[in-house]
């Protein structure tokens, strides 16, 4: 007897074997089923699943080897290794970098536009009723001195000078809301700056005791003083400014009709005229404007330093020294372009000297404007 009957032998007898057999594979399969799902429905039926895989397992060990037909297991060679992706080359070509824009250097027509469209519409400085704008203007002029030539001691420029040196001096100057009103002045005593040449200092001295002693109290004028030559309006500075053409082109038609001296250029006759109403900050806002307008168009200034908005234009003009030799008189003015305020203007004559430098010119004036509530 083999091993198989003597199984069948010994088992014992349970009723309902086959049924129980029948019920067991129709619950695999059923298990079998709901691993296909999808892993929400799987998770949920899992409880399910175990308890089915234990029944029949005891279902199996009981009726012996249990056998189920076409639940194979399928044989494969291993997990087939994924490709590698080679990725393609972009049919897009490279964006080629872009050049710099090319910034156009600022040009003297361009800062005198530029200051005059702000000019026309800052309102840092305005005055109320009441108020003043005080102007202060301080002052540095160079003294040449050459004993022996002919036409007193003190005619003298860089080509001839023995000894030279710097007076310091200045004024405060208050505008009333309404130029027609009583402008203020204040004085400043002059002094001494730098020297230039062995006996600058004892020359100095003397100048100061002759003639830089000037000290004086405070006064006022009616619209303010200087203006270049009298108006239909009269001769203050105020009236001076409202007798200006606002047309840029009349304007420089109107100086150069009425400015006799000096006979020369536009640009000197009207131009520096300009700046120098300019740098007196006096004016409405519309004749300011008129005025930098009127030296855009003019020629022969040139941008020599840029600094943010502080934009220094200078004007070169032949002239003569002392002596009559042919020789360049240079002029700046340095203008806040964000605001169209003058802050600076110079004068120099003549180069190259062995006594003073270069770099200082004949006369520096520097303008501070700031809003007060009272004149002396």
């Amino acid at each position: 007897m083999n091993v198989f009957e003597k199984v069948q032998e010994t088992r014992p007898a349970i009723d309902g074997a086959e049924e129980n057999i029948s019920a067991a594979r129709a619950r695999l399969l059923s298990a079998i089923h709901s691993e296909q799902r999808p892993a929400r429905s799987r998770a949920a039926r899992r409880p399910w699943l175990i308890t089915a895989g234990l029944v029949g397992a005891v279902a199996a060990v009981t009726a012996g080897v249990l056998v189920i037909g076409n639940l194979t297991t399928p044989t494969t060679g291993g997990v087939e290794a994924i490709p590698t992706v080679v990725p393609e080359p972009t049919a897009e070509p490279t964006p080629e970098p872009t050049a710099e824009p090319t910034v156009e250097p600022l040009t003297a027509a361009g800062a005198f536009s530029a200051a005059g469209a702000s000019s026309s519409t800052f309102t840092g400085l305005t005055v109320a009723p009441g108020q003043y704008l005080r102007v202060a203007t301080t002052t540095t002029g160079l003294v040449f001195h050459e004993p022996v030539n002919g036409w007193g001691e003190y005619s003298a420029d860089r080509s001839n000078a023995t000894s030279a040196w710097s007076v310091l001096g200045g004024s405060e100057t208050y505008l009333p809301a309404d130029q027609y009103d009583e402008w203020r002045y204040v004085g400043r005593p002059v002094q001494i700056g730098e020297l230039f040449g062995a006996d600058a200092g004892a020359k100095a001295q003397q100048y100061l005791q002759e003639v830089a002693h000037s000290s004086y109290d405070p006064y006022g004028e009616i619209g303010g003083a200087g203006a270049p030559w009298p108006t239909a309006g009269g001769s203050s500075l105020a009236a001076f400014y409202d007798a200006m053409p606002n047309d840029p082109a009349q304007l420089i038609a109107w100086i150069d009709e009425n400015q006799q001296t000096p006979p020369e250029s536009d640009n000197v006759k009207v131009g520096w005229l300009l700046i120098e109403l300019l740098a007196r900050n006096g004016g409405s806002a519309e004749t300011r404007a008129t005025m930098y307008a009127a030296l855009s168009m003019l020629d022969g200034f040139a941008v020599t330093s840029t600094v943010g908005n502080v934009v220094t234009v200078a004007l070169d003009t032949p002239t003569q020294d002392v002596s009559g030799n042919p020789t360049i008189q240079r002029r700046t003015a340095t203008i806040d372009i964000s605001t169209g305020l003058v802050q600076e203007t110079t004068s120099t004559t003549g180069s190259g000297s062995a006594l003073v430098p270069d770099s200082i010119p004949d006369m520096r004036s520097v303008y501070a404007m700031t809003v007060v509530n009272s004149a002396p």
